[in-house]
């Protein structure tokens, strides 16, 4: 065999077992990983007269690494096999698979020429399918595919051992990791039409309008919107033990191919908590690729080398799409423990605090602890009354880590409390600068979210585009209190000749750098009126030529520039200022060569 080949057997009880051949030669392991991928027990091939084979060790290693848990042995070509070469095959087995989920387990010598132990081999693979444990139908479908095929007059069709979840007639599909999607045509299981397919079924999907070329092994036939591709994973990695003096161990940043699924690509793992693993050791780590694939929590995978091409390791996967781990990170690997053995609730406390700045919503949520939508609301639900989430979107139920979120609050307030120390006349700091002051990475969403949560909460005061925090106010120094004092009166004995910041540090003997602070405190307590183009009048004379423009306007409808200019007594330098200052507050609107009465210009 080179290819998958794939055939069905009918059990007494009326189930039917699919059974899917895969190649024995060591040349065509790979072909024989994408046929493993996701059966649920095992019919272990040793042929009577040639007994345990190189591929067949690495066979039942890569057996072990999916995760199978059942099977039985069959002794092919029993008939060519005398009784005491038969004996020592049987003794090869049991010693290769001591300590192994095969240990035990039966060993039926069988004849297809004779069909000697042909139903001894039925009735135990009876027995054996008994015990297989059921998938979850409930969950998100998928289905891993392993061959593609056009039928004529029917079209292309795909099949695969559905991983999860369920399918109907009609569904649309998207085809992971590429962005082919369709509607299911016709479903067949075990060569029979049906409208729905469950976890853990043979399944042939067909597809009506999409070419043959559109797919391909290793894609991953999901519903669109529930599941993303990722180029990362975080796993718990088991180095395979090898007796060998020589073996060496398995390095950090190793290239290695992962096959996960039906899936092939390329990976570097990065090792979490060590700088190597020795044979027989484990460990967490990161994979990361150059091409995209489809994993979920409780995948399981293998690694092989490139040169030579054997099996290193496998394991599980536990977080499809974290962030890059950079450094020793001790926390990072307990909190990957919970992940490979804590319980829901545990497991999905420890996903918040890995996706901190991304959250998770109910539908993330589903694909990482494997539940239904619903119990995915509950957990979060209950996440929130523990005080372990906060929702920071209501629209679309983003989840974030409550520690995360105060951390950003620790930010804020930090950030402030430096300003105000440093800036103790300002009355606060712009929003759009303290958003700034935040690590480009983290979503501005999360920065405004935790900023009302702060002004709900009390900590902070937000004015228009300006906070500050609750506890400060401004105070004048003493000297500065003097310096308020020279310059307001300097001002205001100019009259509508408002002096510049320069201007204004010559008139009271004064630095410009020092001056300004006062100058902004008085303008912020509307002291002081400062124009775009730097002058500052004195707000009390501005508020009787408002009033005397306003009068202007009730009593002939309309000033001009010229009129302004007669009860000011200035030049355009300072008229030009006045005159844009009472347009853009709306106490006059320029029409032509004159103003008439603005929306707030009424006496």
């Amino acid at each position: 065999t080179i290819e998958l080949g794939f055939a069905t057997l009918e059990l007494p009880d009326g189930r039917t077992m699919s059974i899917v051949d895969v190649p024995g030669h060591e040349r065509f392991v790979r072909n024989m990983v994408a046929g493993a991928a996701g059966i649920d027990t095992v019919l272990f091939v040793v042929a009577a007269d040639e007994g345990v084979m190189p591929q067949t060790r690495e066979h039942l290693e890569i057996c072990s690494l999916l995760g199978v848990e059942s099977g039985l042995v069959a002794l092919t070509k029993s008939d060519i096999a005398d009784e005491e070469f038969l004996e020592l095959v049987r003794e090869d087995v049991a010693e290769l698979t001591e300590g192994t989920f095969l240990e035990g387990a039966p060993m039926i010598p069988v004849s297809s020429t004779t069909g000697e132990g042909i139903e001894n081999l039925r009735e135990a693979l009876f027995k054996l399918a008994a015990g297989v444990k059921a998938r979850d139908a409930k969950g998100l479908f998928r289905l891993p595919v392993d061959r593609v095929f056009t039928i004529k007059g029917f079209g292309t069709v795909v099949t695969g051992t559905a991983a999860s979840g369920t399918l109907k007639k009609d569904d649309e599909i998207v085809a992971l990791p590429g962005t082919t999607t369709a509607k299911v045509r016709g479903i067949e299981v075990h060569g029979e039409q049906v409208d729905k397919c469950y976890a853990g079924n043979r399944v042939a999907l067909n597809f009506s309008g999409v070419g043959v070329d559109k797919f391909n092994r290793g894609d991953v036939v999901t519903l669109p919107g529930t599941l993303t591709t990722t180029r990362m994973v975080d796993v718990h990695l088991a180095s395979l033990l090898n007796a060998s003096a020589k073996a060496r161990p398995l390095e950090d940043r190793t290239r290695l191919r992962l096959h996960i699924g039906t899936r092939e690509v390329p990976v570097v793992v990065a090792l979490l908590g060590c700088s190597e693993l020795a044979s027989g050791e484990s460990s967490f780590a990161q994979l990361r690729s150059s091409e995209s694939f489809v994993a979920c929590p409780g995948d399981r995978f293998v690694l092989r080398a490139y040169s030579p091409a054997r099996t290193v390791g496998g394991g599980v996967v536990l977080d499809p799409s974290p962030v890059r781990h950079k450094g020793d990170k001790p926390e990072v690997v307990q909190t990957l423990e919970i992940l490979r053995t804590g319980e829901p609730a545990q497991k999905l406390g420890a996903y918040l605090k890995l996706r901190a700045g991304r959250g998770l919503i109910p539908a993330d949520t589903q694909a990482m602890l494997g539940t239904t939508l619903e119990q995915a609301r509950n957990l979060l639900g209950v996440a929130v009354k523990k005080e372990l989430a906060l929702v920071a979107d209501a629209k679309t139920r983003r989840h974030i880590d409550r520690g995360f979120i105060e951390k950003l609050e620790t930010i804020a307030l930090k950030v402030l409390d430096a300003y105000h120390a440093q800036n103790p006349l300002q009355k606060g700091l712009g929003l759009a600068e303290l958003r700034t002051r935040f690590p480009r990475h983290i979503d501005p969403k999360l920065v405004d979210f935790a900023l009302e949560r702060m002004s709900e909460g009390g900590t902070v005061k937000i004015e228009g585009d300006t906070i500050r925090s609750a506890s400060f106010t401004v105070t004048l120094s003493t000297q500065d209190t003097a310096l308020r004092s020279k310059v307001t009166d300097a001002i205001a004995a100019r009259g509508f000749e408002a002096p510049t910041l320069e201007e204004a540090a010559v008139l009271v003997g004064e630095e410009a750098s020092a001056l300004k602070p006062v100058l902004d405190y008085l303008v912020d307590e509307a002291c002081l009126v400062r124009t775009k183009e730097g002058l500052y009048f004195d707000a009390d004379r501005i508020g009787v030529l408002v009033k005397e423009v306003k009068a202007l306007l009730a009593s002939q409808g309309q000033i001009t520039v010229a009129e302004v200019k007669g009860y000011t007594g200035v030049s355009r330098k300072y008229l030009i200022p006045l005159m844009e200052y009472l347009d853009n507050r709306q106490i006059t609107r320029r029409n032509g060569d004159v103003r008439i009465t603005g929306p707030k210009g009424r006496k």
